[in-house]
């Protein structure tokens, strides 16, 4: 699958102060580093920006719009990032533990080596999205919509896709044991990609017993 990668970004230019972020409506060509200002904003815009190392301490970004931006080691857990848009973006080596994406729209975005444990995905929209070797236990994917979606060496335990058609995504190289959805009999396994050994995990929530002899 060919993600398109961010665009415009600034060069190795002096770190741009972050008070930045609490009075712009816009921001555009920055590079953020360390810790950041406590924000509690709607709407706001950040393009072509980096992100390197930085840490965001209850972080309210609701509505947010990001396009074409970069976060490398950086900390946004707990943050409130519910319906934000994310266009061409990239999240490498990040946190995400128990960040709240609930309506998010995602498109051409990479997450790639992150940690989201307890993260919130429900109602997300995501087109071109890929999630390479993050730890996602116990997220939460509940009525999402997937679209050119993959999953690849993920940690997927206890992991919740209640309401979501999984049809054409693959699970095979991820740890999917105790998944959970809302009807095992319904839409939301059709179509899904597993493993054989895999299939032994989904088989409990089809109330079937395999006899081991």
């Amino acid at each position: 699958m060919n993600i398109a990668s961010p665009q415009q970004l600034p060069g190795d230019s002096a770190p741009t102060d972050s008070e930045l972020l609490l009075t712009a409506e816009e921001v555009a060509g920055c590079a953020f580093r360390g810790v950041m200002p406590v924000l509690a904003r709607e709407h706001l815009s950040v393009r072509s920006c980096t992100f390197t190392g930085c840490i965001f301490p209850a972080c309210g970004l609701r509505a947010a719009q990001f396009s074409d931006v970069v976060f490398r080691n950086c900390d946004l857990s707990n943050a409130d990032l519910r319906d934000a848009s994310f266009h061409r973006a990239e999240f490498v080596a990040c946190k995400f533990v128990g960040t709240n994406f609930a309506g998010a729209t995602m498109q051409h975005v990479r997450f790639e080596r992150c940690k989201a444990e307890l993260a919130v995905f429900a109602g997300l929209r995501s087109r071109f999205v890929r999630f390479e070797g993050c730890g996602l236990r116990s997220a939460a994917f509940d009525e999402c919509r997937f679209e050119r979606t993959e999953f690849s060496q993920c940690d997927l335990t206890l992991t919740d896709f209640s309401g979501t058609r999984l049809k054409g995504l693959s699970f095979a190289d991820s740890d999917i044991r105790g998944i959970r959805v809302r009807d095992a009999e319904s839409f939301e396994l059709k179509g899904l990609k597993i493993s054989r050994l895999q299939a032994c995990d989904l088989a409990r929530l089809l109330g079937v017993e395999i006899d081991g002899e």
